[in-house]
């Protein structure tokens, strides 16, 4: 069984007016991202303003250089005017990596892939670049249209050619604003499975900075989770492990993206993941056995981790991934990924 997440639009912002738009350009520019630097970034997920995002550091014993966030999303509005989100970042050191839509959730418009493919939705996307650029972020990692795999997103593609085409025309659209040049985007899956085959959606070396894959201690297969009530702590140990193989393992795993991201000369990212202690059981929970796995992989230069955020939050009622809470796996957390 496909061992599916979610990613959690956690927003609270709203909106102001529209910036002015800017003249168009065909011409893309491709950015190569920067491989110098041999340890992958340091991020988090865990709150929407600078200060709970240096509390996480202080606790995590080093400084966070990564921050992911997301902006409402039900508007187009929503989407290319997300003034909130930008201040809250304005003049802070942080890399930002922004989920962004590629259509409105708004049932009552008429949206498509198809529609953004022939360029219908251009403006919305060109009035984003010049409003990252307005507020210091035109460096801003954009997971365009990210875990698009999954089918409960409103862009979960039918049609591959009307998925790259789009995704194309966004990436070249903003990188033609004056100052966006440095956007760098990251085509991100969410992980695992063994039927369907996501590469298909892939849009071209030219147009992709990142490979990235969102990740959790989740699994579906026989002897993995939920845990017995009578599970010792071996039955435990062993049921995480053979959860770590089916997250590592299986047909579209780790492993399995690693070796895409290097075929297409592209570093992998990690822009989500994370234990998840689920209502439902089938997460692993306090497990630092994933936390030690995890590390070994972000820390193995075969895999080019450039950068990867942890997901901490308590997402009520679906669960909760906060290494805080989970204090075995915090304290396994802290001593690998901040060593003293």
């Amino acid at each position: 069984m496909v061992a599916v997440g979610l990613t959690y639009a956690l927003i609270h912002r709203g909106s102001d007016a529209p910036a002015p738009a800017a003249t168009p350009t065909s011409t893309i520019t491709p950015r190569t991202p920067n491989a110098a630097d041999k340890e992958a970034a340091f991020g988090v997920f865990c709150c929407w303003s600078p200060d709970g995002v240096r509390d996480f550091g202080d606790w995590a014993g080093r400084d966070v250089q990564y921050v992911v966030d997301f902006s409402l999303r039900r508007t187009w509005n929503d989407i290319a005017n997300p003034f909130d989100q930008l201040k809250s970042w304005q003049d802070e050191d942080y890399r930002i990596v922004f989920g962004l839509a590629m259509l409105p959730e708004d049932d009552s418009l008429d949206v498509s892939l198809a529609a953004g493919a022939r360029g219908d939705y251009d403006e919305y996307y060109r009035t984003l670049a010049q409003n990252l650029v307005a507020y210091g972020q035109g460096d801003a990692v954009l997971r365009l249209g990210w875990e698009f795999n999954l089918g409960s997103w409103r862009w979960h593609p039918g049609e591959a050619d009307d998925f790259i085409a789009y995704w194309r025309r966004v990436v070249t659209t903003m990188r033609a604003v004056p100052g966006a040049e440095g956007l760098a985007f990251d085509w991100n899956v969410n992980n695992g499975g063994n039927t369907y085959d996501s590469t298909r959606f892939y849009p071209g070396r030219d147009y992709v900075d990142y490979v990235g894959v969102d990740v959790y201690d989740i699994s579906w297969a026989k002897g993995t989770y939920p845990y017995p009530d009578t599970c010792s702590t071996t039955c435990r140990r062993q049921r995480q492990a053979k959860a770590w193989n089916d997250t590592y393992d299986s047909r579209y795993g780790l492993r399995f993206w690693s070796r895409f991201a290097a075929r297409q000369g592209k570093p992998m990212s990690l822009p989500e993941w994370g234990l998840w202690e689920r209502p439902d059981g089938h997460g692993g929970g306090d497990n630092p056995y994933f936390i030690e796995r995890m590390h070994e992989f972000i820390a193995d230069p075969a895999n080019n981790v450039a950068y990867q955020a942890y997901f901490e939050y308590d997402v009520k009622p679906d669960g909760n991934h906060r290494l805080r809470d989970l204090k075995n796996s915090g304290r396994v957390f802290r001593e690998l990924f901040a060593p003293s």
